[in-house]
């Protein structure tokens, strides 16, 4: 048997396995959190946000909601000063211009930060709705030693190929925090600890990042003594929305250089790894190979549906294979040429 492809698929295997890594703690606390929104031109997708916001189940002085509005062009400033009028634990602030400090959307986020009260940041977006246990599930994941807690995600009416792929990255986070080497977390679905927040003085190291606020912030907080942990219980449900659809995936794969030095390497192994493989299995008459390599990754993948209780469909085996180069090919464009952040 090839040892390249017994070394990789071990790997997987590794992975599938810190999938399982259970972080519930055994008597979990109830916390206190400030939902923390930045809204920038989003109009059309406020009214269903709302709509969710008011039917979180959760003890009203325990929590607020601070959304900030970041220079939006359209009606979303309106709607907003009309939602917190309403809510009694809501309020808003509104940033007249776009910060040239502060990239993307870390000046919203951090004027979100500097008035909130509660001892917990839980970050989503204005795309997104929420589920009513949201708050509650994270009362599951947060110890004393716990810094952050990544969620997951969930894009609606997307193609087949494209939920798998959001699914791919859920397992992607669960199996890297499991294992000790958190590789990424998504900011529409992240809770934080004010504490640890602070000892890595928020987002003052990656301000001028365009992106990544959530990536570069689980970053250094890894380096931290905080531990990470994975909820995934609640999805975060994004909206569809209908944009470039190779700019988003530039925009979503191509952080290489926001990576550790550790992940930069194995991710260069991994690419290469998929580069071989076809070529192994060409030319080399030796049916074990794809046997253990299919294996090991479906062990991976459905360790996630378990873990995630997604549905297994018989697809999935040929997104298997597909995905890796998807990922690849999204990830060079990405780190390598230039692409645009969300339309204004």
């Amino acid at each position: 048997m090839n040892p390249i492809i017994i070394i990789f698929s071990f790997f997987f295997l590794v992975l599938g396995c810190g999938i399982f890594r259970n972080w519930k703690v055994k008597k979990p606390k109830e916390f206190s959190y400030s939902i923390l929104i930045a809204c920038r031109n989003e109009e059309r997708n406020l009214p269903d946000l709302f709509a969710s916001l008011k039917k979180i189940i959760y003890p009203k002085d325990k929590f607020e909601i601070i959304i900030v509005d970041d220079a939006s062009k359209d009606n979303s400033l309106q709607l907003i000063r009309k939602f917190c009028r309403k809510i009694v634990n809501a309020k808003y602030f509104h940033l007249k211009e776009k910060n040239t400090e502060y990239k993307g959307k870390k000046a919203a986020l951090k004027k979100a930060v500097e008035n909130a009260k509660y001892e917990i940041f839980i970050f989503t977006d204005a795309d997104c709705t929420i589920q009513p246990e949201w708050l509650r599930s994270y009362n599951n994941y947060f110890s004393d030693k716990t810094g952050m807690v990544a969620g997951n995600y969930f894009e609606m009416d997307h193609n087949p190929f494209w939920k798998f792929s959001n699914q791919m990255s859920s397992a992607i986070y669960a199996s890297t925090i499991g294992v000790g080497i958190p590789f990424s977390a998504v900011g529409s679905n992240l809770a934080v600890k004010k504490k640890a927040f602070l000892e890595v003085d928020g987002y003052e190291k990656i301000k001028y990042n365009e992106s990544g606020d959530d990536k570069l912030l689980l970053k250094l907080i890894s380096r931290t003594r905080w531990q990470i942990a994975y909820n995934p219980e609640m999805q975060i449900h994004t909206i569809n929305i209908k944009i470039d659809f190779y700019e988003q995936q530039k925009r979503k794969y191509g952080k290489f250089g926001m990576s550790s030095l550790l992940f930069q390497i194995i991710s260069v192994l991994i690419f290469l790894f998929y580069i071989y493989l076809p070529i192994n299995l060409i030319f080399s008459f030796d049916w074990k190979n794809p046997i253990v390599y299919l294996s090991c990754i479906s062990f991976f993948w459905i360790s996630s549906l378990v873990k995630h209780k997604y549905k297994f469909k018989l697809i999935h085996i040929l997104f298997l294979i597909l995905y890796p180069y998807f990922l690849i090919y999204f990830s060079l464009l990405g780190t390598f040429g230039k692409w645009k952040w969300k339309p204004n």
